[in-house]
C-alpha cells in the first residue's frame, strides 16, 4: 500500500487509530475499499512501518465468505516472493478483528498518476510506461506460475516508488486456478474485468489477468479506458459484448503493431490472447521499435518518443568529453521527422520513405565525420550493434540487442579513477563473447532477483553470470569503497570511451543505451 494515500478525513472519526494489532499500532488511515481499510502503522520492536489491512468487521459479518477470502490473500500472497509483489509481514486476529501487515510502499499508486497526467492533459512517456508494466507483467507471471489469479488488476494496485519501481498489490479476489472456485458472481471492477469473469469469477484464467494489463496500457497510451458507461453493469456488459475503439482512433501516434497487440489482449476469447503477461508487454516494446511499414515511417526507438523539438534546425549537442560539438543522431532525426510530418500536414502531400531515410543517412555521416575528428566515441557509430545495460541496486544487466556477436574482451566499465578495485573488465566474464538477443549478469550476493523482460527466461538468454560479494565494490552504485560518491561510470572498448552512464542509489532503476562501436567484422564466433 501506498504511503501518500493517507485519508486525513477520518483520522478523529477512526477508533481503530491508535488500536495494536500483532506488533503494530495504527497511526492513520490509508484508504478504504470493498471489505477492507488499510491503514498507517509502526512496529516499535523493530521500528519499522507497514501498511495494515484491516477486514471490515460489519461486512464480514453480513458476508460469512470475506473472512475466508482475507485468509486467501493473507496465505497466497505470502508464498509468492518476487520483488514486484507485496511483501507480508503478519497475520493474525486480534478481538474480532483480522489484519494483515505488509511492507508500506513509499510512493503513489498508478492511478494516482494517470489522474496527475490526464489533468495536465499528457499522457506518459512510452520508455516510462513499458518500465513499469514490464515489472507488473512479471509479477502476474510469477503468480500465474503459481496456480494463482489476481482477478483484480488495475492502476490503484499497482503501486509506484519514487524511482518508478513497481509493487503488485490487493490480492483480495485471488483465486488458485487448480483447487479454489467461487460461486457464480461477477467480482472484479468494472473498467479493467475480462469479459469471462464479468460473466462469472470461477471462469477467470491467467489471460483475465492479462486482459486487465490490456486495458490498463490501453488507457496509458491513448488517456482513457476502452469501456466506459453511466454504471458498473453497462460497462461491464460492454466488456462481455462490444468491440473495444482502435487506440489509433484516439491517439493516431500509436504504431500499427502497437495496436495490434492491444487488441490481441483485449480479445473476448482468452485463447486468443497472449499466453503470458511477459510476452504482451514485450511485443508493445518490440512495436516501438520496429519499422511501422503501413504508416510509411522509420522505425523509432523507444527512447526517441519523447516531446517533440521545437527549433525547424538541428541542433548541435555539445560533447561532455572534450567540449566539442558533435550532432545527436536520433535527435536531429527526430526533429526532421517531426518538421516534414508538420509541412505534409499543412500542404496535404506524403514525403516518401526512401527521402526521409536518405536524410538520416546524410546526418548519421555527418556525426561519424565530426565525432571521430573529435577523439570521441561518445554516440552511436556506423554499423555497431545497440547495447542497453539495465540495473538496480542488487544487478547489473548488459543485453545485446543487436544482430550479431559482441567481443566483450576489451570492454571495460570504470566508475572514478581509473584502475581503481571497482572497476569491472570484460575478462572478467566466464565467456568471452555476448550473442545477439543474449545478456550477462553481474550481481550482488544475495537472493535471485527479477531478470529485465529482456533477460527472460534467464535459462535460455543469460551467457554469463558473475558474483560480486562488496557493495561498494559495484561499478554501477553510486557510493564507493572510501565513502565518496561517484555521478557516472564509462563504458570503455579498447581504451576508448563509448559512453557514460549514471550511477544508481538504493531503491532506483536505470537504463543506459549505447552503441557497440565496432561492426560485425569484429565479431567472434
Amino acid at each position: 500500500m501506498s504511503e501518500s494515500q493517507v485519508d486525513n478525513n477520518t483520522k478523529s472519526k477512526d477508533t481503530l487509530i491508535g488500536k495494536q494489532l500483532g506488533d503494530y499500532r495504527l497511526t492513520s488511515r490509508l484508504a478504504a475499499g470493498g471489505m477492507a481499510r488499510v491503514y498507517k502503522a509502526m512496529d516499535y520492536k523493530l521500528q519499522r512501518q507497514a501498511a495494515v489491512k484491516v477486514l471490515d468487521r460489519e461486512k464480514a459479518e453480513d458476508d460469512k465468505t470475506l473472512t475466508k477470502r482475507f485468509q486467501r490473500e493473507a496465505r497466497a500472497v505470502a508464498a509468492l516472493e518476487h520483488d514486484n509483489i507485496i511483501t507480508i509481514y503478519q497475520f493474525g486476529e486480534e478481538e474480532d478483528v483480522y489484519f494483515l501487515a505488509m511492507k508500506l510502499v513509499k510512493g503513489k499508486d498508478l492511478s494516482n498518476e494517470l489522474t496527475r497526467l490526464r489533468k495536465g492533459k499528457k499522457l506518459m512517456d512510452v520508455d516510462r510506461a513499458i518500465k513499469i508494466m514490464e515489472q507488473v507483467a512479471s509479477a502476474l507471471d510469477y503468480a500465474h506460475a503459481a496456480g494463482i489469479v489476481h482477478r483484480d488488476v488495475k492502476p490503484s494496485n499497482i503501486l509506484l516508488d519514487k524511482g518508478d519501481k513497481t509493487i503488485l498489490t490487493d490480492f483480495g479476489l485471488v483465486l488458485r486456478t487448480s483447487s479454489e472456485t467461487t460461486m457464480g458472481t461477477a467480482f472484479g471492477t468494472p473498467r479493467y474485468i475480462a469479459p469471462e469473469q464479468a460473466v462469472s469469477s470461477n471462469k477467470a484464467t491467467p489471460q483475465s489477468d492479462i486482459y486487465a494489463l490490456g486495458v490498463i496500457f490501453y488507457e496509458i497510451l491513448t488517456g482513457q479506458t476502452p469501456f466506459n458507461g453511466d454504471s458498473p453493469m453497462e460497462i461491464a456488459l460492454s466488456q462481455i459484448s462490444d468491440p473495444p475503439p482502435p487506440p489509433r482512433s484516439i491517439n493516431a501516434e500509436i504504431p500499427v503493431k502497437v495496436e495490434h497487440e492491444l487488441l490481441k489482449a483485449l480479445e473476448k476469447d482468452p485463447q486468443k490472447r497472449h499466453k503470458t503477461a511477459v510476452e504482451f508487454v514485450q511485443s508493445i516494446q518490440e512495436g516501438y521499435h520496429k519499422p511501422d511499414t503501413k504508416n510509411n515511417t522509420l522505425p523509432v526507438a523507444v527512447s526517441e518518443l519523447k516531446s517533440k523539438a521545437n527549433s525547424k534546425i538541428p541542433r548541435a549537442i555539445a560533447s561532455e568529453d572534450n567540449g566539442s560539438q558533435t550532432i545527436g543522431v536520433s535527435n536531429v532525426i527526430q526533429q526532421m521527422r517531426t518538421n516534414i510530418t508538420e509541412s505534409d500536414r499543412k500542404t496535404g502531400r506524403n514525403t516518401p520513405l526512401l527521402v526521409i531515410a536518405a536524410i538520416a543517412v546524410l546526418v548519421t555521416g555527418l556525426f561519424i565525420i565530426n565525432g571521430i575528428s573529435g577523439g570521441s566515441l561518445t554516440a552511436s557509430l556506423s554499423g555497431g550493434a545497440s547495447v542497453r545495460l539495465i540495473y538496480d541496486s542488487q544487478s547489473f544487466f548488459m543485453v545485446n540487442e543487436g544482430n550479431y556477436t559482441l567481443e566483450v574482451q576489451k570492454m571495460m566499465f570504470v566508475r572514478g579513477v581509473d584502475d581503481g578495485p571497482d572497476d569491472f573488465s570484460g575478462d572478467r566474464f566466464p565467456r568471452d563473447i555476448l550473442p545477439a538477443g543474449e545478456c550477462y549478469q553481474i550481481s550482488l550476493q544475495g537472493p535471485q532477483v527479477t531478470p529485465p523482460i529482456q533477460c527472460q527466461p534467464l535459462t535460455e538468454k543469460r551467457h554469463g553470470y558473475e558474483l560480486l560479494q562488496n557493495a561498494r565494490r559495484l561499478h554501477w552504485l553510486d557510493e564507493t569503497e572510501d565513502g565518496s560518491r561517484a555521478a557516472s561510470f564509462e563504458v570503455r572498448y579498447d581504451g576508448q570511451v563509448v559512453t557514460r552512464c549514471d550511477t544508481i542509489s538504493d531503491d532506483e532503476i536505470k537504463e543506459c543505451n549505447f552503441t557497440w562501436p565496432v561492426g560485425p567484422a569484429a565479431e567472434t564466433e
